[in-house]
């Protein structure tokens, strides 16, 4: 991969590695100036520095010699290297030192922002789009990146997969594009894959959030505790924000209803408040209504109580506009009322449960129900809204 550097001119290694949290094992980066970075030796421009990753058919540092000869400037590993004739730098891991040496080249523009973090297995982007959609509500200066896109002002970007969070250079480089935007506050969907690559590390977090945590992707993960704790990092985060000149509440935001509570309300350090319909939440659903046209409940609080109303159909949406009001009400200071409005305004998210209307005598629903789960609550919601059949056709 190579990273597109179209917010900066060139940066020294001095500089980036200045700001450089993590143990340089070997090497002086000198006064070297980098104009971009590359993961893939394939993709070097001359002035880029190239980071050498093993992967999980190649290792990158088996091609450095080659980058050098592309008109690398310098290059980061995490193997013990000699006789190169550009500044090497050995670090412990070469995937996590690429998201903080990202960072720095960038201006780390997470300490510009206030960002809101969303993981879970299900429902991120639902609940990330909801947040933005209240964010613009209360007149906030927002940005957006899911894995389904990133929304800088009037720009949409297709951010690639629509399922992992972007690779680290990619994030930081929204970020800066958003600092350089004039926006405040930015919402972004971070995934397990993402979070056990470090791509999300440098982002500087001042709210998380969770939908939920279910037995799924183990086949990366290996366990359902290793994926847990892929999705602890967004809290554990929390804890090493940086203090900023607009403040950071470093509040987490936990599902009381989803299994992974008790776990991640022992794990996330600082504040909490949790969400449900679990009586115990702090913040709770009464009065739930579920139609074909939506779903209707008041949000309630210890201190206030406000009627919300959203063309979302299912229980699970239910969930995920809770997770949204909470962050944004505690996290945030908006107000309720606000919130609730912002709710109202998102129709729908592509590929979201959404409805496909031709003209034709059934209802259709397209949704993006990659996980076990997710395929389960889908039907579920259909099968409510009506009393006649529900055919599923899944594609590959």
């Amino acid at each position: 991969m190579k990273m597109n550097t179209d917010t900066t001119n060139s940066v020294t290694l001095t500089t980036i590695f200045g700001q450089f949290p993590l143990k340089v094992l070997a090497g002086d980066p000198g006064d070297t100036r980098i104009t971009g970075f590359a993961m893939d030796n394939r993709l070097i421009q001359p002035g880029d520095l190239f980071v050498a990753m093993k992967g999980g058919s190649a290792d990158g540092h088996d091609f450095i010699p080659d980058a050098v000869q592309r008109g690398a400037a310098a290059v980061v590993g995490d193997k013990a290297m000699s006789g190169l004739s550009v500044p090497y730098m050995q670090v412990e891991n070469s995937r996590q030192a690429l998201t903080w040496l990202a960072g720095a080249f960038y201006g780390n523009p997470g300490r510009k922002l206030t960002v809101i973090g969303v993981t879970g297995t299900d429902g991120k982007t639902t609940t990330c789009n909801l947040l933005y959609q209240i964010l613009l509500a209360a007149g906030v200066k927002a940005g957006l990146i899911s894995t389904v896109n990133a929304v800088i002002g009037d720009e949409v970007l297709d951010t690639g997969f629509h399922v992992t969070t972007p690779d680290a250079p990619d994030v930081q480089r929204y970020l800066a594009r958003m600092v350089a935007a004039g926006l405040t506050h930015v919402v972004l969907e971070t995934t397990s894959h993402g979070w056990a690559q470090y791509r999300v590390d440098a982002c500087e977090f001042d709210v998380g959030v969770v939908t939920n945590i279910t037995h799924e992707h183990l086949d990366q993960h290996g366990s359902y505790e290793n994926y847990r704790a892929a999705k602890a990092r967004l809290f554990q985060s929390l804890e090493k924000t940086l203090s900023k000149p607009q403040g950071n509440p470093r509040l987490s935001v936990l599902n009381r209803d989803d299994s992974s509570y008790e776990t991640l309300s022992r794990i996330a350090p600082g504040p909490q408040v949790c969400y449900g319909l679990d009586v115990a939440a702090d913040i709770q659903a009464g009065s739930v209504k579920y139609s074909p046209q939506g779903i209707h409940f008041d949000a309630v609080g210890p201190d206030f109580r406000v009627p919300v109303t959203s063309p979302l159909v299912g229980e699970y949406n239910v969930s995920n506009c809770l997770a949204a009001l909470t962050a944004a009400v505690r996290g945030l200071g908006i107000d309720p009322e606000i919130a609730a409005h912002g709710i109202a305004a998102m129709t729908g998210i592509p590929g979201r449960m959404e409805r496909i209307e031709l003209g034709q005598p059934f209802t259709a629903i397209v949704d993006f129900a990659h996980t076990p789960n997710a395929l389960r609550v889908a039907i579920e919601t259909v099968r409510r809204m009506t009393e006649k059949r529900v055919i599923v056709k899944s594609e590959k």
